[in-house]
């Protein structure tokens, strides 16, 4: 396989310029004998020059080969920066060039030079004229490789400019040349009436102005009627639609736009708001189901603690039974609870309650639980009162759920901080703990602790299911408040906002 280096170009390039360079050396040296009557003295340059035409077509012929190529099976072509150059341009800037040269070229046979001046001048003439050909002739040539001779021109873009516009924006052409035309049409007809007679002209320019204030009111009342359809669209109200009778040009597409938008969205809300409740009720006909035998399960171990089994690994047994049925009934319970939140299905009884005396209930609750697990409880709230308006019995179980899950993932012997603060219009309850085990969550994943069945640990051998800061958010959204987990390291917060009623 054959390589073509970039020292082999180099070279095959500085060759062709010494070649030519010979050539029009040795041409314009028998000229110069030849119009001196010295014939016998120009024969020898007449072979040097033939000799620089044989080695020029050969270099030129290694670089035609080599151009845009690293080796001779090379498929892939490169270019450069004058490839880059849209080829007409090229064209017309290189025919400039050579007849720049050739003009002054030209000059020179008027000019009085002795036979080293002469040379010196022609060959820096033939040097400039042999670069720039060789630029230009290999950027064909790599064009010609690469298949761009033609799709790298200013033409061919203009073509694709037209093609484009009269093909896929006809319409749109057609009215900017219709507008085009009436711009210039219709002032200069008003122009010859008024030039010819004036009344008729100036009448003719009344009912121009009077159409031309009509047809800009009336777009722009069709576009603002869009953009208030849109504005709906936006915020939710997915049973906006358009009159499209109402509509002219290009105003007509844009509301049909519109309405199928508009008709997309609502396709596609009413099929999620579907698959939801199948979802929901699915979870709900499956905890039914589940229901029955687990309270058979429940009843029955029941019935076995009553009984004096003497065997310890009996009674172990049964012991593990009992909080085993215990956690999946309470996990039933959840799910339920939790599928009914998440499609709306819960009653709200909305009143006032004050925030700070529901925290001191829910604390008492819990003390002894975390005396156990030796967790201190530092509170920080208002000496006042701080009403806020909620449903009671769902705020109770959206924050008792907070509390319960310090309870289960807390460190022993750590301090808990549970906090009460009035910032302007907005009553903030933030709770935080020290976690046992390592959190695994990361924000910048796209995980998000309160989702359903999402941990922040990766062991499951813990009591929780996953759905306690889920059933807190959806409640504490559907009463109106703001909902946020912040993990820094093991430090774990949970911040509620409601306004202040």
């Amino acid at each position: 396989m054959k390589e073509y280096t970039l020292g082999k170009k180099a070279s095959a390039i500085v060759f062709h310029q010494l070649f030519t360079v010979l050539t029009s050396a040795c041409l314009y040296t028998m000229d110069y004998f030849i119009a001196r009557r010295m014939p016998e003295n120009g024969m020898i340059f007449s072979m040097l020059s033939i000799a620089g035409l044989v080695g020029g077509f050969i270099a030129l012929a290694y670089l035609t080969n080599a151009a845009g190529r690293k080796s001779e099976e090379d498929t892939e072509v490169s270019f450069n920066v004058v490839d880059r150059i849209y080829g007409d341009i090229l064209t017309a800037v290189f025919i400039f060039l050579v007849w720049s040269i050739v003009h002054i070229a030209l000059k020179l046979r008027f000019q009085a030079f002795t036979l080293a001046g002469l040379l010196v001048a022609v060959g820096t003439l033939s040097y400039l004229l042999d670069a720039v050909f060789l630029l230009f002739y290999l950027s064909i040539v790599r064009r010609v490789k690469g298949d761009i001779l033609f799709r790298q021109t200013f033409f061919y873009q203009v073509y694709r400019l037209f093609a484009g516009v009269l093909g896929r924006k006809r319409k749109s052409f057609v009215r900017i040349l219709i507008y085009l035309a009436g711009a210039v049409v219709l002032p200069a007809a008003a122009g010859i009436f008024v030039w010819y007679h004036i009344n008729w002209g100036i009448a003719v320019c009344v009912l121009l102005g009077i159409a031309a204030v009509y047809l800009f009111l009336r777009r722009s009342e069709e576009r603002y009627r869009i953009r208030e359809a849109l504005e709906a669209v936006a915020d939710g109200a997915l049973d906006t639609k358009l009159q499209l009778e109402a509509f002219h040009g290009q105003e007509k597409e844009l509301a049909e736009a519109v309405n199928n938008i508009r008709a997309g969205l609502s396709e596609a809300v009413t099929e999620s708001i579907r698959n939801e409740r199948m979802k929901a009720d699915l979870i709900t006909n499956v905890s039914h189901d589940i229901k029955t035998p687990l309270t058979s399960i429940i009843n029955y171990v029941d019935l076995l603690k009553r009984e004096n089994l003497e065997n310890e690994n009996a009674q172990n047994y049964i012991r593990i039974l009992d909080a085993k049925s215990q956690r999946l009934k309470q996990l039933t319970e959840d799910l339920v609870e939790a599928s009914k939140i998440s499609s709306g299905n819960v009653q709200l009884d909305m009143q006032r309650i004050d925030l700070v005396e529901l925290i001191y209930q829910i604390g008492g609750e819990f003390n002894e639980k975390f005396e156990t697990q030796e967790l201190t409880v530092v509170t920080k709230l208002p000496n006042g009162s701080v009403m806020i308006e909620a449903d009671g019995r769902q705020l109770y179980r959206a924050i008792e759920n907070l509390y319960i899950n310090v309870a289960k993932y807390a460190m022993e012997k750590t301090r808990v901080f549970v906090e009460v603060a009035a910032e302007g219009d907005t009553a903030v309850f933030s709770i935080k703990n020290i976690t046992r085990n390592p959190i695994l969550f990361r924000q910048e994943q796209g995980m998000d602790l309160s989702e359903r069945f999402v941990r922040g640990e990766a062991s499951r051998t813990t009591e929780g299911s996953g759905l306690g800061l889920s059933i807190a958010k959806n409640l504490t959204f559907l009463m109106g408040g703001s909902f946020h987990i912040e993990v820094n390291g093991d430090l774990f917060i949970v911040t509620l906002a409601f306004k202040i009623a």
